[in-house]
C-alpha cells in the first residue's frame, strides 16, 4: 500500500504456455523461464501478483504449444474479466 494513496505502476511478466486443461497445475518449464499452466493457474498467479501490488502484466505467448489466436481468445474471455482495468492517473497540467 502506498502511504499517500498515489498511483505507482508496477509491472511483471511471464512467458506462458497456456494449455487447454483449465485445471492443469502451474509447472515451470525451460529452467523456469516458461510457465505451463491452465487458465485457473494463470488466474491464481495474477491474483497473487495483484496482492503484491502488480498492476500491469505482460504475458508472452510465443512459447505456447496451442495456436496464439486460441490462447489470446481464452485469456480475453476467461481470464481478463477477473481483472478489471484501473482508472489511470489524472493528466498532469501542461505549462508551456
Amino acid at each position: 500500500m502506498i502511504p499517500d494513496g498515489g498511483f505507482r505502476p508496477h509491472m511483471s511478466n511471464e512467458w506462458l504456455d497456456l494449455v487447454e486443461d483449465a485445471d492443469f497445475p502451474r509447472t515451470p518449464m525451460h529452467g523456469g523461464y516458461v510457465l505451463r499452466t491452465g487458465r485457473k493457474g494463470l488466474i491464481d498467479l495474477l491474483e497473487q501478483w495483484q496482492e503484491a501490488g502488480v498492476n500491469h502484466a505482460a504475458l508472452g505467448v510465443q512459447f505456447s504449444q496451442r495456436p496464439v489466436a486460441q490462447v489470446l481468445q481464452e485469456i480475453a474471455e476467461e481470464v481478463l474479466p477477473h481483472f478489471p482495468s484501473h482508472p489511470g492517473p489524472a493528466p498532469a497540467a501542461v505549462s508551456w
